[in-house]
């Protein structure tokens, strides 16, 4: 082979190896790029599942009133809808607010008619009833 061809064969061997190492750079550079990308994606979807989260746990309940200032209507209802949230998940405060007011829902009914709570109490299921069906001066 002449001299100059075999220059110019040994220029486009030399040419084509730049050419695959240029591409194979480019291709791993778009592979680590891709993937940083992916994971600055997945933390930020993260940090924001996880502030939603926190959001959502942490609205604040509602200030309801003390329970001698609801009618005795209004506190068998408050016995039925305590009853209803204790059976859906909840955090261990609201948990424990909940029978807290449970529990004071009781002595307000008890205090307002011992008798009639004394009749709730001996029925077969008092638990899913409202007291307040059993208590004079309903109102």
């Amino acid at each position: 082979m002449p001299a100059p061809r075999r220059h110019a064969a040994v220029l486009s061997v030399v040419a084509l190896a730049v050419l695959a190492v240029v591409a194979a750079t480019a291709v791993a550079g778009l592979v680590v790029v891709s993937f940083g990308l992916a994971v600055i994606g997945g933390v930020g979807l993260g940090v924001l599942a996880v502030s939603t989260w926190h959001r959502w746990r942490s609205v604040e309940a509602p200030v309801l009133p003390p329970v001698s200032e609801l009618s005795t209507d209004l506190l068998g209802r408050e016995w039925l809808r305590t009853s209803s949230a204790l059976l859906g998940p909840l955090a261990p405060a609201t948990r424990d607010a909940v029978a807290t007011r449970r529990q004071d829902t009781l002595d307000e009914l008890e205090r307002r008619d011992p008798a009639g709570f004394a009749r709730w109490l001996a029925d077969d299921s008092p638990v899913s009833r409202n007291p307040a069906e059993f208590l004079h001066g309903s109102g």
